[in-house]
């Protein structure tokens, strides 16, 4: 919860802590979906992020869409937000329904990686200026 909170600081939206809820919302009552990663730099393999939402079935995509946008913030460490990206729903919907396409079983765990986030989304944090 404290990645979240650091998350809904920096875009001014109230954080919604209960578990079968958005992570947050804004004034306005829109909902948003929060995914972080520690951004790995250090290694010789499996560099970058991956983000993941965990339990989705074709039957629950109400988690997805129920969300006015989706924001992947990568973590330099535990307390240190490096960059933050803002993704449409309408294209994580699009990536959740791939994998569950393709995978074998009825429930599955959506991977998001770092390639995806920053080729699909838009860097908001830090902003340029």
């Amino acid at each position: 919860i404290i990645k979240e909170l650091i998350i809904a600081e920096i875009l001014g939206h109230a954080l919604m802590p209960q578990k079968n809820f958005p992570d947050a919302r804004d004034n306005q009552n829109h909902y948003y979906e929060y995914l972080s990663s520690i951004n790995r730099k250090n290694v010789k393999t499996n560099k970058g992020s991956s983000f993941q939402i965990d339990r989705i079935t074709k039957n629950n995509l109400k988690r997805i869409i129920r969300n006015r946008e989706f924001y992947f913030a990568f973590f330099e460490d535990h307390l240190t937000i490096e960059e933050i990206y803002k993704l449409e729903t309408v294209d994580v919907l699009k990536e959740v329904k791939r994998q569950l396409n393709s995978g074998k079983n009825n429930i599955g765990h959506i991977n998001f990686l770092t390639k995806w986030v920053k080729m699909t989304g838009k860097k908001i944090y830090p902003t340029q200026g």
